[in-house]
């Protein structure tokens, strides 16, 4: 993929209800989030009024339309949104001006229903038709064309939703989640991430980020040669960036993601089950975006005589086939909190002006330079990077868009 660098700002259409369009004189700012962790695209438009007075009219829910383009014509960011909220509200010299708070119809229908049912009645259902067709579907009313990517699941599943939102109902499926190309065996893993990108929505197990290729090499301090085209090197330059986190360990120790213990008991039998759970034993099985041996503290977790969270559960294994359940419970329970934690385990910051190719669910190459005369790579912090969140901020004193990027890796990088 090549990002062109140059790209600005283009209000192609901005249509609230059934008031005049909103021209691009009128937008202020604006502020476009797509969020691996949200679920969902969110917008904040601040426009100004002198003419209609359209703006003291606005009390929220009322229907909108923004596409916004980049100056290549490439790639539109928008769609339709409703107005949940509106902020900071100004009237100076007669102009007025709001901050225009958008989310889609699907997450609004989503906030607005709590759900208390069964899911996946008689025997189970597969967790990802579950996920597509009764909740995405049924519950909130998605279309196919809306639907991006589901990746199938092995286990099967049943269960009663305790008066929850259809999306939070999806997360805690998505934790007990076993992608079908792994099957029910040791090499399992649960673990599923949701998502909205331009495309739709998005089920897909975290081990699957690991098999993407990179769409652009995003290399920082690289300063293209006059003869060099962009487009035939795929390199997107960074000129800064900032490591926030490289491993959050009291997370890590509280959600029991380098050892834990699970008490089960089987409502079928009663029988009473401990299923301990140790980083080390399971590492190696779990597909990571930078192939790397194990960082050296996990050993210090090596031993069953301690647990750093002990989780009880209640089960009924007669609700599901023999064998796929009981063989991957033991992964839904412990495994999940190990995948979700490694997944978000470092966090990196980049901010650009670029198109708008990018989005989140992409992976990229981040090269990184240690400081010094000879700029040696920096190949701990370097290597494949999934974008989590996407922030486009127009602001009419800069007259473009910039983009801020935060990348998530489950492993450090390896040198080559």
């Amino acid at each position: 993929m090549s990002v062109n660098t140059q790209s600005n700002f283009q209000l192609l259409a901005f249509l609230i209800a059934d008031y005049p369009p909103i021209t691009s004189n009128q937008v202020l700012y604006v502020k476009y989030t797509e969020d691996m962790q949200a679920a969902t695209m969110r917008m904040e438009v601040q426009i100004t009024d002198t003419s209609t007075g359209m703006l003291s009219e606005l009390v929220g829910m009322e229907r909108v339309f923004i596409s916004i383009g980049d100056s290549v014509a490439k790639t539109e960011i928008g769609g339709d949104f409703v107005i949940y909220d509106i902020q900071d509200r100004k009237n100076l010299g007669g102009k007025s001006s709001a901050v225009l708070m958008l989310c889609t119809v699907d997450f609004l229908n989503n906030a607005a229903n709590k759900i208390s049912r069964r899911f996946g009645k008689g025997q189970g259902k597969k967790i990802n038709d579950i996920v597509e067709k009764e909740i995405l579907k049924d519950l909130i009313g998605v279309t196919d064309n809306r639907i991006a990517r589901i990746e199938p699941c092995v286990n099967n599943f049943s269960f009663v939703s305790p008066y929850w939102n259809p999306f939070t109902a999806i997360r805690w499926l998505g934790a007990k989640a076993i992608p079908a190309t792994k099957g029910s065996g040791k090499a399992a893993t649960a673990g599923y991430a949701f998502y909205e990108t331009r495309a739709g929505y998005n089920f897909v197990s975290y081990d699957s980020f690991a098999s993407l290729d990179p769409v652009t090499r995003m290399v920082v301090g690289h300063e293209p040669d006059e003869l060099e085209d962009e487009d035939d090197t795929d390199i997107t330059p960074i000129s800064s960036v900032k490591i926030e986190s490289s491993v959050d360990l009291l997370k890590g120790l509280n959600l029991g993601s380098y050892s834990s213990n699970v008490m089960t008991i089987d409502l079928k039998d009663m029988k009473f089950e401990q299923h301990p759970f140790s980083i080390n034993k399971f590492y190696d099985e779990i597909l990571t975006l930078n192939s790397g041996a194990a960082p050296e503290f996990y050993e210090g977790f090596d031993n069953n005589l301690t647990h750093t969270r002990i989780m009880s559960k209640v089960s009924d294994s007669a609700l599901f086939t023999e064998g796929t359940y009981t063989q991957g419970f033991t992964k839904q329970l412990s495994q999940s909190s190990l995948r979700e934690k490694l997944f978000y385990g470092k966090k990196v910051i980049v901010e650009l002006i670029s198109d708008y190719s990018l989005e989140i669910g992409e992976v990229v190459q981040l090269d990184i330079y240690k400081g010094g005369r000879d700029r040696k790579q920096d190949f701990a912090n370097s290597g494949k990077y999934v974008i989590g969140k996407v922030e486009r901020t127009f602001k009419t004193s800069q007259d473009n868009m910039t983009t801020r990027l935060t990348l998530y890796t489950d492993s450090d990088g390896q040198e080559s």
